[in-house]
């Protein structure tokens, strides 16, 4: 199996079960909702390695993939990642640096901007190459796009 070491960005995204919304105003829901979702959502984590491997995980959340980050990043590696809640727990394991999206992209301390690159070039092919991924699929096109 491989381990990624050093300094390593991991990160999130959701694909699959887009809802495509109602033309009227008056007949549209709000998509947010459990009950408005079709469940075929899936989280798509990457664990890129500066100057190395990436290597991806597809879950039901970040909370889900948290135990597949554990075994593919040594200890005493640096992760960098957002302030999504799913990773507070790898403090515990790791020298963590954190970056909040809303206040800035990278801080000269935190960056994710590998992992967001990763996820861009994934939704491009997705909307532009693929036209949609089935969730069945959606591990390999992962795998491919590293």
């Amino acid at each position: 199996m491989t381990t990624l070491s050093g300094t390593v960005e991991i990160d999130g995204a959701y694909f699959g079960g887009h809802i495509k919304p109602a033309n009227y105003k008056e007949d549209r829901k709000d998509r947010r909702l459990a009950e408005n979702q079709t469940g075929k959502r899936k989280c798509v984590v990457v664990m890129r390695q500066r100057g190395g491997r990436t290597l991806t995980h597809v879950a039901k959340s970040e909370f889900a993939a948290v135990p597949e980050v554990m075994k593919r990043v040594a200890p005493g590696t640096v992760i960098h990642a957002d302030e999504a809640m799913a990773w507070d727990s790898l403090h515990e394991h790791y020298e963590m640096r954190r970056i909040n999206h809303s206040v800035c992209y990278s801080d000269g301390q935190a960056c994710t901007n590998a992992s967001e690159s990763f996820f861009s070039r994934l939704r491009r092919a997705e909307l532009g190459m693929h036209h949609s991924i089935r969730k069945a699929y959606l591990s390999g096109y992962a795998a491919e796009m590293g």
